[in-house]
């Protein structure tokens, strides 16, 4: 699937982190949608149906993992790819994110050259 046809719901509190993924993921021909705590992106998952999901995993009212655990739940949206980012990273962190079911793992600060990349592998997986 081409990056241009891409819908992304970036999960995200921090407005600066908010401004580069979201300016990345433009600058490719990304559309983005915006959810800035897990009930929100819920809500909004409700109303569309994007490529893929990128949540940051400390988040307010409802972090990342458990947002994620909604989203595995629910037999209209678990298939969707969720990408976890977190400016905590540890090998810890990432082996958890994985067991916890998120389909990638990018520690922040993002690597802006490498992440429509990243982004297209875990799409485009079979």
């Amino acid at each position: 699937m081409n990056p241009h046809d891409w819908h992304v719901l970036v999960v995200e509190d921090e407005y600066d982190s908010i401004q580069m993924v979201s300016k990345i993921l433009q600058h490719n021909g990304i559309k983005v949608a915006v959810a800035h705590n897990g009930l929100e992106a819920l809500h909004k998952l409700k109303e569309m149906m994007p490529t893929l999901i990128i949540m940051d995993l400390a988040l307010p009212e409802m972090d990342g993992w458990e947002t994620l655990e909604h989203i595995r739940k629910d037999p209209h949206i678990k298939h969707l790819p969720v990408v976890a980012i977190t400016a905590y990273h540890s090998v810890n962190v990432e082996e958890d994110a994985r067991r916890a079911g998120f389909d990638a793992y990018l520690p922040k600060p993002l690597d802006t050259i490498a992440l429509v990349r990243q982004l297209e592998q875990i799409v485009n997986r079979p």
